[in-house]
């Protein structure tokens, strides 16, 4: 079925670019619902004291798409400290284990859980995808979302069944290859709640500039 509802559009922030964005702030900001702040991206830099929009705090490890290699205790340190600013924290399904007492933590504080699956080389099929949301479910997720690469048009139905079918939390789906940028859009058409763009620089392929995707989602789905 057909959302007649238009996704929340995420800036991802993961070099110094998006950051001068960030503390720029200004009109072309409040046309964005969220920033997602890449904490393993940003070592050692200053993070602005307060953000624009709620932000959301992730911290990867290469495997996952992260970048520096950052040992278990220092992702999450880093997000431990992120709990005061953001509004939810999105950890890795397969990394919930370690990162149970973070997840915790959020709850506590109130803050939103996202738990994640990433797959640089293909799609799984549906079943295959709504056994990870039941998994991500039992390890408290609030949301389970799911980027997996496009090889194919079977690829894309897969995720367009999973998006648009039941799950025990919410799902948001999003394609990433040659087709990420096209899949995005259906996918939002589909139901998917968030929809993420890059702020500064493109992050991985498949991506759409924030505002530019802001723009599109406008235009093609109702208000």
């Amino acid at each position: 079925m057909l959302s007649a509802v238009r996704p929340l559009v995420i800036g991802t922030v993961h070099e110094k670019a998006g950051l001068r964005l960030l503390r720029r702030g200004g009109a072309s900001m409040q046309m964005l619902d969220l920033v997602e702040i890449r904490l393993d991206c940003l070592p050692g830099l200053d993070l602005p004291d307060t953000f624009p929009l709620p932000a959301l705090a992730t911290a990867r490890r290469p495997d996952e798409g992260g970048k520096g290699n950052l040992s278990v205790p220092t992702r999450r340190r880093l997000l431990e400290e992120s709990i005061p600013w953001a509004c939810a924290i999105d950890v890795e399904l397969r990394s919930s284990g370690a990162f149970a007492p973070v997840i915790a933590a959020a709850h506590q504080h109130g803050r939103a859980v996202i738990l994640s699956h990433h797959d640089f080389k293909g799609t799984p099929p549906p079943d295959t995808l709504r056994k990870l949301a039941a998994k991500a479910a039992g390890e408290g997720a609030d949301l389970f979302k799911v980027a997996t690469f496009l090889r194919d048009r079977k690829d894309l139905l897969s995720l367009v069944s999973f998006q648009s079918g039941t799950s025990p939390v919410p799902v948001v789906a999003m394609g990433m290859g040659n087709a990420g940028r096209f899949s995005r859009l259906v996918l939002a058409g589909f139901g998917a709640p968030l929809c993420y763009g890059w702020l500064g620089a493109p992050q991985v392929p498949g991506q759409w500039p924030a505002l530019k995707l802001r723009g599109l989602l406008d235009a093609i789905l109702p208000a």
